[in-house]
């Protein structure tokens, strides 16, 4: 149940970050890390994960020619 709620929230577009105390409260978990234990990395999981990543994060890896870092 876990997982398949993070997976939708992927695919809608919601930050499952922000969603996790709500699902924790909903399990009748005391705080997140009770609800962590129950979330497996699935394929579907990291694909959802790296087109975010892509679409938001991946231009702030973006190194300028002639730039040392």
């Amino acid at each position: 149940m876990v997982v398949n709620r993070i997976l939708e929230w992927y695919r809608a577009g919601i930050n499952p970050q922000d969603k996790l105390p709500f699902l924790a409260t909903y399990l009748g978990h005391r705080d997140i890390h009770s609800t962590l234990v129950y979330i497996t990395v699935t394929q579907d999981i990291l694909q959802q994960a790296n087109e975010r990543f892509r679409a938001f994060g991946a231009h702030c890896l973006h190194v300028t020619e002639g730039v040392t870092p």
